[in-house]
Formats: structure tokens, sequence, C-alpha cells
């Protein structure tokens, strides 16, 4: 399965004009099995338009152009997963406060009793959590987000249909104007820490009598079988954040080997998987800010599994952690709309 992740939207405060201004993280889930045929269909469309640039961003589609889009990818069991804010309720002060708050929990538990390496890795991430900038911060920690959920909602939904492509996953990520440093930097102070923590605190949720074997096989291990480095890796874990970890028989994800083997920062001139991301995170959040009227984004829904809290991913930042946004206006009917048409996560037996 190949995941590719793109932006929508500087995550900067807009002119005080303005009433709402989205931005937002989106991933594109492909199954490996169908990538090359949707690649082939998505560049016959392409071609099929007036000549332009050789890489098409979704800011300069029609809405005819949009629409089109998403009837080539709703041909094909891909999947859409995105984390939005409006950026008019979060201003410099609201992210700053945030981010001091998320970096001193890297360091809160720490004691005397730690390990000196332990102690100095930590501050490090901490420190660079705070000098990062209030744009490249709000993104990777909607990224962290999206993560979570990407794989949670992928592994659940393809167990079911095609269980093989839970044996190698790909990650490629948009770097946009970033440099590689920049993004490894967001990637290695944000994503990766905070989204290991969180699986080793809350095992992935698994569908009772599926077939996990292709996954288990390549990101899971057991004490008795995991090497040297990993039960190293663990046990410092174990004292930077407390809970038992290690216990004899149980079931372990690697989330380091999970997100980072197969991982790449492009270009998205280069990747026709990051190009169908952008023009997709751009179609929404066209919608979502007025921009794009609904024959151009009214089958974008079908590319979503369908959520219990319909506005599950619009976040607003609070005290603590993020915290689903009540919608009003346009984002609201924009939300319902995508529930109306999202598709089911559990396979029914007929549709086999």
């Amino acid at each position: 399965m190949r995941i590719y992740i793109d932006e929508a939207g500087g995550f900067v405060v807009p002119p005080p004009t303005k009433q709402h201004s989205y931005s937002l993280v989106l991933a594109l889930a492909v199954p490996s099995t169908m990538e090359s045929e949707l690649f082939y269909q998505f560049l016959r469309l392409r071609d099929s338009w007036p000549k332009q640039e050789v890489e098409i961003k979704g800011s300069k589609l029609d809405e005819s152009q949009a629409a089109q889009v998403l009837a080539v990818l709703c041909r094909y069991d891909v999947l859409v997963k995105f984390f939005a804010i409006d950026m008019t309720t979060h201003d410099n002060q609201v992210v700053d406060d945030f981010k001091t708050r998320q970096a001193a929990a890297v360091t809160a538990r720490l004691t005397a009793e730690h390990h000196p390496g332990l102690v100095a890795q930590l501050q490090t991430q901490a420190a660079k959590m705070r000098a990062m900038p209030n744009q490249l911060f709000l993104q990777g920690f909607l990224t962290i987000d999206l993560v979570l959920e990407v794989i949670e909602e992928a592994t659940l939904y393809y167990v079911q249909r095609q269980p093989k492509e839970l044996g190698e996953i790909a990650w490629f990520v948009d770097r946009k104007n970033h440099t590689i440093t920049q993004m490894e930097d967001m990637w290695t102070t944000l994503v990766l820490p905070m989204s290991e923590n969180h699986f080793a605190r809350n095992p992935l949720k698994a569908l009772r009598g599926a077939d996990y074997s292709h996954f288990d096989a390549h990101y899971g291990f057991t004490v008795e079988t995991a090497e040297p480095e990993m039960l190293h890796h663990l046990e410092w874990m174990q004292e930077a954040y407390g809970p038992r970890f290690l216990d004899a028989g149980k079931n372990h994800l690697d989330a380091r080997l999970l997100l980072t083997e197969r991982q790449e920062f492009l270009d998205s001139h280069d990747s026709l998987g990051l190009q169908l991301a952008d023009m997709l995170a751009t179609i929404l959040r066209r919608a979502l800010n007025g921009h794009l009227q609904f024959p151009g984004w009214k089958d974008f829904g079908k590319l979503l599994v369908r959520k219990g809290q319909p506005g599950s991913s619009f976040l607003q930042l609070g005290h603590a952690q993020p915290a689903p946004r009540t919608l009003e206006g346009l984002a609201k009917k924009v939300c319902l709309a995508l529930d109306a048409r999202a598709k089911s996560m559990v396979l029914r037996v007929d549709s086999k």
C-alpha cells in the first residue's frame, strides 16, 4: 500500500476580514495492485485537458476538471483521510501557547533517576519543538493525527479487502517549499516519537478473525522474536513513558519500522500520487472556503470512510489535545455532504 501525504493552505493567520480560512493535511492510500492502472487513467485524463504545465496544481482546476479527477479516483478502492483547522481561530498566540505546552509535556515525566542520555534526547526534542515555526508545527501536529488515523483506518479497511497490502506500507510526503531537513525535523521531532508513543500505549484496533498475517509478519514482534536493538529501544521507551512494553508473548507493533522503512520526502513534480493528493487537498480546501461550487466536489465523500462523528476531522487546538470543532455555515454543509456519500468501513459479505 502507498500512502501519499500533502497539505493545502499555508497554516498562516488570515487577514481579519476573512470569516473562515481552512488549512488541512490529507492522506491518499492507494493499494499497490491498482496503482499503475490508476496513474494510467489519471494521465489519460490529464492529457485530454487543454495543454498546460506537466504538473497541474489543484488550485488551477475548474469545476469540471475537479469532478473528473474525483470520478477517476472513485473507480478504484482508494482511501482518503484528512484533518482540517480554521486558521481564523488559531492566531499565533494560540499556537505558541499550545506548542509550549506540548514541548513541556515531552520532559514532564523526567526525574533525576532517568538515564542522562535519555534526558538529553528528550530535552533536545522539546527544544526543537519550541523552535519550530508555527506554520511547520501546525502542519506537523495535524500530520500526527493524520498518520494515527490513516494507519488505523487503512488497516481495518484493507484487511477485509486486500490483506496482502498490509505487508508493505510506503509513505510519500510532499515537501512543497520546505527543505528536506525541515521535513525530516518535523517527522523526527513530532510525527515519529508521538506516533510511536501512541501505538505503544494504544494498540491498533483489530478486526477479530481477519487475516493480519502479512501485517504482523512485517511490522509485528514479540519479546521473544525482537532484535536486540528493538529491545533496547523498548527499554528506552519504558523508562521515558512508564507503561510495561515488554510482557512476554504480547504482540507489539514496530511503529518506527512502519513509519520510516519506506518513507520519502518528494517534490510532487516527480510523483503522480502526490499530484493526486495535492488535487484532493486543494479541492477540499476550496470547497470549505467557498472557492469551489458543489458540482466540483460532490463525489469527494465517496473516497472517505464514514465516521461515527462526522465533524471529527475538523480540529481546534486547545489547552490539552486537539478536539473536534463545532462546525457552522459552509463548513458544516460540506461536512454533512461528505458524510452522506462516504463508504462503510465494514465489508458486506455480498459485496465481495
